[in-house]
């Protein structure tokens, strides 16, 4: 009997809360079905608009995700910090620099917050003996450094202790799954084959997963540390430079608050080079999800995700629009089913119903729009809108922009929720008609118009004026930084690197090895002239501390100036004037005193109001070695085109020991023969010396705005779908104004009324709507903008004339600079 009772009261329960609601839902899904087929094309237009809105930034939230978001590929990441080297000093603040190898040994030996502690560098290797030599990102890393990323080999094993150790010498390397499958064809006996990296024969001890590409996002190849000394630079275990990062695992158990409580009290172990008497030095741990990104990034990304945003609220300010618009038809309809005894909270159920569906159809759309508009974004943005960096040392972003489960969720998230935004005010308001003017209108809905529509179209004028204000600004700066002068001739100029081995080539041979390829290449035909330079413009260069005689800059406020190592035909092939003196020439090699050119900035800086030729400077490793002023040139931006040029000293090439150099050469000839003419000439001086990043001055240009231009260009897009919105509302409004009025026209006309009056209080009422948006929208455009330019103020102030101590060292590889858009010079 009690097994019956129940049996019934579950049923009853179930008719209850699931038959019953679930049978209301489907008969409310089927009257909706019937509702948007009966709107025909206005319920179209809806979904299409909402659908534009929702894959807009549905894509910008996949780029958002990845960058800021999506956890780095590791077991446990929340578990793994970046350590940071730190200085404190009066002039500079706090600093967070990399490491020197002797201090990391101290690190390692002194702490005791962490799992495992591993260092990293993101070397250029060469790989020959298979073609043509190619070159192939890698890492120089510890042994700890997969240890704390838990990542183990599919094939082989990872370094051993000895292999790791400062002594070791055994020349071993791991490779990814990638180059394995691209280099060696997924040979299944590839551990223990060689591989002849930078001249040196590796044996091969292990290859890692699928995927793995290290911290940097792009490396298929890794050798220890003692490895790298005999690779690419013979100091690497010695030198006090910082200019390698460390990546630690925390015990568990312990947080990322203990183990800098630990660092701060040991911090003063680890001295940098160079340091003043004054520096505060120390240690600190950083979350990797917070250090592998650039703040800049982050305020790029997340801008043009606002911006899509915006896109959406009009979208769904547009579809509230019409639906309230249509509820309004519809509330004679509506105040009939009330008088008859419906429910309120009935009729709000079966019109949210119709906005779900209506949203459940443009979110499928939008995310059809998003799936296509990742992939379009994936192709053509810029490599560094989505990718982070964190100090010097380059971190990958784990994994570009992808409609995976975070994103749509997000998607499912976004479509629901403009369900709320859009449908359910429209749907409370049709609910509460005043019954007896309800019922008295037509089925075209009579009465007033309503206040709420008004609302809803200033609003959505607002916020397209103030994207579009945005927009204009953009393309404004934007404008001005492609109108500036660079200072230099970038047509016709043909520029590549030419990075040979340190294991063939020592670090004392950069002199005679350039002096060997320049030569020849200006011997080939075509050639009007051509130069070598320590770095190309816009790729970042090398800084240094600036002293003066009598002590006109003292050593604890001793500025930064860039330096450049060139060729006496540098100015010339790139179109630079000399203003005064000469150029180098033979009889400045050494043992003849050592003499510099400077760029108007620094004479105009530090020589103000006189002649700076024969004036002596020094720079900060130079030791007690003054270098004499012999010539003026031109100013040129080599950091971007939005930085005002900065003070430079030029120095010649053959006072720099390394024999990696960028060349640049000016010639008539088409850029394709010279290119191929200048890769011959490199290969017949070395065959496996590969020719790096060939390209003419123009192209880096180009690249040097490519994110900016970008950002411009998708903001601007944005802003024109905004627009578009706002005038497909402000026209829903007019015509359903109209509608209202029909009779009201008709009678005018009857009496009389001529097309010029009937006309004017329509257009008045879209004029009115129209600039209220406008003055609302201009009013937070120019709050906008006012917060922004404080904002970049702020920032610009905190990083002037700040030079990071520790710059890369001499055989690294350096990483690019990204920039935002300059604010107005």
């Amino acid at each position: 009997m009690n097994e019956q009772l129940n049996r019934r009261a579950v049923n009853a329960a179930r008719r209850l809360f699931v038959i019953k609601p679930m049978d209301t839902f489907v008969r409310d899904l089927r009257y909706a079905c019937r509702s948007l087929v009966k709107m025909g094309g206005a319920a179209v237009v809806a979904i299409l608009t909402l659908a534009l809105g929702i894959g807009a930034t549905t894509t910008m939230f996949s780029v958002v995700y990845a960058m800021l978001l999506r956890p780095p590929p590791f077991a446990n990441p929340d578990r793994l910090v970046i350590l940071f080297n730190t200085s404190v000093t009066p002039r500079d603040g706090l600093q967070r620099l990399r490491w020197s190898m002797p201090n990391i040994t101290e690190l390692e030996r002194a702490t005791r917050s962490f799992e495992s502690v591993g260092s990293f560098t993101g070397p250029l290797f060469t790989i020959s003996g298979r073609g043509d030599p190619e070159h192939v990102d890698g890492e120089t890393v510890s042994r700890g450094y997969f240890q704390a990323l838990r990542v183990s080999p599919i094939a082989g094993r990872l370094f051993s202790i000895e292999e790791g150790a400062a002594s070791g010498s055994q020349p071993v390397a791991i490779i990814s799954a990638r180059l394995w499958k691209r280099m060696l064809a997924g040979d299944p006996s590839a551990v223990g084959r060689a591989l002849i990296v930078n001249d040196v024969p590796l044996t091969i001890v292990g290859i890692l997963p699928e995927g793995f590409a290290g911290l940097s996002g792009k490396a298929e190849l890794w050798i220890p540390p003692p490895m790298a000394a005999r690779l690419y630079y013979s100091e690497y275990l010695t030198t006090p430079q910082n200019f390698i990062s460390v990546i630690a695992r925390l015990k568990d158990g312990v947080s990322v608050r203990q183990a800098n409580a630990e660092l701060t009290a040991i911090g003063g172990r680890f001295v940098g080079n160079g340091s003043a008497p004054e520096t505060v030095w120390g240690a600190t741990a950083v979350p990797l999800q917070e250090a592998r990104v650039d703040p800049m990034l982050r305020q790029g990304a997340v801008m043009l995700f606002a911006a899509a945003g915006c896109v959406l609220l009009v979208a769904c300010v547009n579809v509230a629009g019409l639906l309230l618009a249509r509820a309004r038809i519809r509330q004679r309809e509506i105040a009939v089913r009330l008088a008859m005894g419906a429910g309120q909270r009935r009729l709000v159920q079966q019109l949210l119903t119709e906005g779900l569906l209506m949203a459940i159809l443009a979110g499928v759309c939008g995310t059809v729009l998003a799936w296509w508009g990742i992939g379009i974004f994936a192709r053509t943005a810029p490599a560094a809108i989505a990718s982070g960096r964190n100090n010097y040392a380059a971190i990958g972003t784990p994994g570009a922009p992808s409609l995976d489960a975070g994103v749509l969720l997000f998607a499912l998230v976004v479509a629901l929720g403009t369900t709320v935004l859009f449908a359910l005010v429209p749907a409370l308001a049709a609910s509460r008609p005043d019954l007896v003017t309800a019922l008295k209108c037509d089925d075209r809905g009579g009465g007033r118009g309503g206040r709420s529509l008004s609302i809803l179209v200033v609003s959505e004028v607002a916020i397209a004026c103030l994207l579009l204000t945005a927009s204009g600004l953009l393309v404004e700066s934007f404008a001005r930084i492609q109108n500036k002068r660079t200072g230099f001739v970038s047509d016709d100029v043909l520029t590549f690197w030419v990075r040979p081995p340190g294991s063939r080539y020592p670090s004392t041979s950069g002199p005679a090895t350039v002096d060997r390829l320049l030569s020849r290449i200006q011997a080939v035909p075509g050639v009007e002239s051509a130069a070598v330079n320590r770095c190309v413009p816009f790729s970042g260069c090398s800084r240094t501390t600036l002293f003066l005689p009598n002590g006109a800059v003292d050593r604890m406020n001793a500025p930064a100036v860039g330096r450049h190592y060139i060729s006496a035909d540098y100015f010339r092939t790139l179109g630079i004037p000399i203003i005064t003196g000469r150029t180098f020439t033979e009889q400045d090699r050494e043992p003849a005193p050592a003499v510099a050119m400077v760029n108007a900035t620094f004479a105009r800086k530090y020589f103000p109001g006189q002649s700076p030729l024969g004036k002596r400077v020094r720079f900060g490793d130079s030791g007690d070695d003054w270098i004499t002023v012999i010539a003026v040139v031109g100013d040129s931006r080599n950091v971007g085109l939005h930085e005002l040029p900065t003070p430079l000293l030029y120095l010649p090439y053959h006072r720099f020991p390394l024999p990696f150099m960028a060349f640049a050469i000016r010639s008539a000839a088409p850029i394709t023969t010279i290119s191929s003419l200048a890769r011959a000439v490199i290969k017949n001086a070395d065959a496996d010396l590969p020719v790096d990043k060939i390209q003419t001055l123009g192209d880096v240009l180009k690249e040097s705005v490519a994110q900016p231009r970008f950002r411009t260009l998708l903001f601007s897009a944005f802003a024109f779908m905004a627009v578009i919105l706002a005038s497909v509302g402000v026209y829903g409004l007019i015509s359903y104004s109209v509608t209202q009025r029909t009779r009201e026209i008709g009678i005018r006309m009857a009496l009389g009324a001529q097309t010029r009056q009937v006309m004017l209080p329509v257009l008045r009422e879209g004029l009115t709507l129209a600039l209220g948006g406008i003055a609302i929208g201009l009013a937070g455009s120019l709050a906008t903008s006012r917060a922004q330019r404080l904002s970049l103020r702020h920032r610009l102030n905190r990083s002037a004339d700040v030079l990071p101590r520790g710059a890369p060292a001499a055989g690294s590889r350096g990483s690019g600079i990204v920039y935002p858009i300059a604010a107005r010079t």
